[in-house]
């Protein structure tokens, strides 16, 4: 058991940053900075996207994260957003941040590629919803960013646009699927990345690259976007979007711009976004033992070190067993690799990359095949999953757990065997299963160990996203930001 030894009164809150930056390249500020210096008339938005593009300029070439750029479209609408500063209107909460947008949801004029030949003339007609929140908020889109095909690998490269490569080491992966939007933050091309996650896509890139990443609830922020023919059931429920980001900060302006309307998607939940209780010390459950898999020493110290943080604030943090992840593992196997069989394994094989084919063959081969009724008690035991959680949150409001149960891998760790792929898979549990069920995660990064990024998952009940970040503010606190530290040695 950790606790503070004192009374639960309730945490102070981590002031959300409003100054303006005292000095350097606009590239290198916080999302809230640059908005308020935005308002303010401390600098253009034309000036912070120019900014941010000597930055893609100097870094992009060797990291290879921002894939395409519409430079004329950007600086004319970072151009609007300083008009309508010049006029007295009313602007919104991202106004003249940069972001970047990953390749597997719409951008009006731009190929959808998802990261794969097949789909290099899939023009979007028009924007996904999270996109025009995005814009509606006033963010400048400056760029769209790399992904595996189809967006399903913790490793970022494919036959159109190549590798991602991690800014720290080349050795180990950037993290995928949202790879290309985790390495643009971790690089300083842009405060903001828009990012999607099933099964860690989110999460896993803010790991490797010592980032900030938020998985939201489904639901949360609209996931419709217009070249979308079908979405199975696995996608309806375990896919999630969320902002990438520099800070804990930069991560709730991005979420509540992100889930600012629905749009056109039936599955948008408008839910509350602020609860009263977002702020208080609760019961924090600290998860440090998984079945089936040893933590590694770095990642027990980064559970240690945060732990610390939350029970210094107040939190009540005590070691408990939480539901069974090899059992999530189990169910999103038998879901989404059962849907993968109705189209997705055969349009893999058609892209003619034996790197893809082979993760995506063994991951379906860890898990039997299932027929219809598999599929539907899948289902149900994921109700059951669902369930076992919200008794776990009504005693232990916050989770405590590892990102991944190891550091970050190397290239090609996934294109070994089917047991190779069956022990990855336990290892990237922690992702998995949370996904599976539904949950809202945050990735905070705590510090470095062997000149790589390590961290922690907090995990909350659906739609209590600013309890995770409150916590992860209290946490970032302690550890700082790993890559504004980084820059600073460049």
């Amino acid at each position: 058991m950790i606790h503070s030894g004192k009374t639960a009164t309730p945490a102070k809150r981590v002031a959300r940053p409003s100054h303006l930056p005292a000095s350097g390249e606009p590239w290198r500020w916080r999302a809230t900075e640059i908005s308020a210096a935005v308002r303010a008339g401390h600098v253009s938005s034309v000036e912070v996207v120019e900014s941010v593009y000597a930055r893609i300029e100097s870094v992009n070439p060797s990291l290879n994260a921002i894939v395409h750029m519409d430079r004329d479209h950007a600086l004319a609408s970072a151009a609007a957003i300083d008009e309508q500063r010049r006029q007295g209107k009313a602007m919104g909460p991202l106004a003249g941040v940069p972001v970047s947008i990953k390749l597997n949801v719409d951008v009006r004029g731009q190929a959808t590629t998802n990261g794969t030949t097949l789909w290099k003339a899939r023009i979007a007609p028009d924007d996904s919803a999270v996109v025009t929140n995005l814009r509606r908020a006033g963010a400048i889109v400056i760029g769209r960013t790399n992904t595996p095909p189809h967006s399903f690998r913790w490793f970022t490269e494919n036959p159109i646009h190549g590798r991602t490569t991690n800014p720290w080491t080349s050795a180990v992966t950037s993290g995928g699927s949202s790879g290309g939007a985790g390495v643009s933050v971790a690089a300083g091309m842009c405060p903001i990345a828009h990012g999607t996650d099933i099964a860690g896509s989110i999460r896993y890139p803010a790991y490797v690259n010592g980032v900030v990443g938020l998985r939201a609830t489904p639901g949360r922020i609209p996931a419709y976007h217009p070249t979308t023919q079908q979405r199975f059931f696995g996608l309806q429920s375990m896919s999630a979007q969320g902002p990438l980001t520099h800070t804990i900060a930069d991560a709730r302006l991005g979420l509540e711009a992100m889930a600012d309307g629905g749009g056109m998607d039936p599955l948008w939940v408008d839910a509350r976004m602020h609860f009263d209780d977002d702020c208080l010390p609760v019961r924090v459950a600290l998860v440090d033992e998984i079945d089936g898999v040893e933590l590694e020493p770095p990642v027990l110290d980064a559970l240690r070190k945060a732990a610390g943080a939350l029970a210094t604030a107040g939190y009540r943090v005590e070691r408990v067993r939480m539901p069974n992840l090899e059992r999530g593992v189990r169910i999103w196997e038998q879901i989404v690799m059962t849907e993968c069989g109705f189209g997705m394994i055969a349009a893999v094989d058609a892209i003619g990359d034996p790197d893809i084919s082979t993760a995506v063959h063994n991951m379906a081969r860890c898990s039997p095949g299932v027929d219809l009724a598999g599929y539907a008690r899948a289902i149900a035991d994921r109700d059951n999953l669902r369930r076992e959680w919200c008794e776990q949150f009504a005693k232990y409001p916050l989770a405590l757990m590892p990102t991944s149960c190891h550091m970050p891998l190397p290239w090609g760790a996934d294109l070994g065997t089917v047991a190779d792929m069956k022990a990855l898979m336990a290892v990237q549990s922690p992702l998995i299963a949370v996904a599976a069920s539904g949950l809202p995660g945050l990735h905070v990064p705590t510090g470095v160990a062997d000149d790589r990024p390590v961290g922690v998952q907090l995990v909350a009940g659906s739609f209590r996203e600013m309890r995770l970040l409150h916590a992860g503010e209290i946490i970032e606190a302690e550890c700082g930001i790993l890559n504004e530290l980084r820059w600073e040695r460049e």
